[in-house]
């Protein structure tokens, strides 16, 4: 059985100053790994990078972002991105708006 990525988001489009809640569940065979997460922008750029150190073979992990820093400047399609060790890959996206747009 391969590993398993699941990737929630609170909703699919998001204005400046707002939080995004982004929330990983996981499923692993070998626990004590890395999972990355990404988001790109709509050009692909790194926007944001974290990585999470899986302790137990079944679980999850949220973060909470808030989209007022000069990364967050863009309007459009971004993705979120999450892999592990393994090379198994999980992609969403979410569209943003700046106040002005």
């Amino acid at each position: 059985m391969p590993n398993k990525i699941m990737i929630n988001l609170d909703k699919a489009i998001y204005t400046e100053g707002e939080y995004v809640k982004i929330k990983l569940d996981y499923e692993t065979l070998t626990p004590k790994q890395a999972m990355h997460l990404v988001i790109f922008d709509p050009s692909e750029r790194e926007a944001f990078s974290e990585d999470q150190y899986l302790n137990a073979q079944k679980g999850s992990y949220s973060n909470v972002l808030r989209f007022d820093t000069k990364h967050w400047k863009t309007p459009g399609r971004y993705k979120v991105a999450a892999w592990d060790q393994e090379g198994t890959r999980k992609e969403v996206f979410f569209q943003f708006k700046t106040k002005s747009a």
